[in-house]
């Protein structure tokens, strides 16, 4: 079954290009396309997408205003991956977006090709990161505020290990069914185990909870 995908792109031509990309391949059905932000959410609500590709340039509301209102108006679509000029946001923007959903961050110098598997990847409910905007990620990280060491052992305390375990493969970028091969265990489950989580550390998405791990220092450590 095909992903519907929306593109919102400033520039025509770029547009004409990215169209005829996922055109260009079965797994995607663009729905629509436009160079204004406003018209971007008069068509997310008329068309419903599964996926919507978003130049983070795009003239309109203000950007994370925009992915606020995309993931208000899309609850459980895949998700929104933004197209980055070169020199790159600032660390304190991009976290903001990692925060407001956003699965996908691609740098427009990337070629044709890894910008669709970026998309292929996170319409998979994966995600798609320029080692770049990793980096400021945890720059941001680093200097934002959070709760106590203690506080977060408190919050982790309320997890069973099960919920513990999908946790951390959820934060190591690991999608549901990569989980479900992992853990021997169905998707449904996997999912249930997830939305547990998601309600007892207050998390939003899958988002929240690899950015919660990174500041409690325990992304990328093997559940056991």
């Amino acid at each position: 079954m095909s992903e519907t995908l929306l593109l919102g792109e400033r520039h025509p031509l770029a547009r004409r290009r990215l169209r005829a990309l996922f055109e260009g391949d079965p797994a995607f059905r663009v729905r629509g396309e436009t160079g204004n932000g406003h018209t971007l959410l008069e068509l997310a609500r008329t068309h419903r997408p599964d996926l919507v590709l978003v130049d983070a340039d795009l003239p309109g509301p203000d950007i994370l205003d925009l992915v606020h209102r995309l993931a208000e108006d899309r609850p459980g679509s895949s998700g929104v991956v933004l197209l980055v000029s070169d020199g790159g946001p600032a660390d304190s923007w991009v976290l903001g977006a990692a925060r407001a959903g956003v699965r996908g961050f691609l740098f427009k110098r990337e070629g044709p090709q890894e910008i669709l598997s970026g998309v292929r990847k996170v319409a998979r409910g994966g995600f798609a990161v320029s080692p770049e905007i990793v980096s400021q990620i945890l720059r941001a990280l680093h200097g934002a505020p959070w709760s106590t060491p203690s506080q977060r052992c408190a919050d982790m305390s309320m997890l069973t290990p099960r919920e513990t375990q999908v946790f951390r493969l959820v934060a190591q970028g690991l999608t549901n069914q990569q989980i479900s091969h992992v853990l021997v265990l169905s998707e449904g489950t996997v999912k249930s185990y997830f939305n547990r989580v998601c309600r007892k550390l207050a998390l939003r998405n899958r988002v929240d909870a690899v950015i919660l791990a990174y500041e409690m220092g325990i992304a990328g450590a093997v559940p056991t």
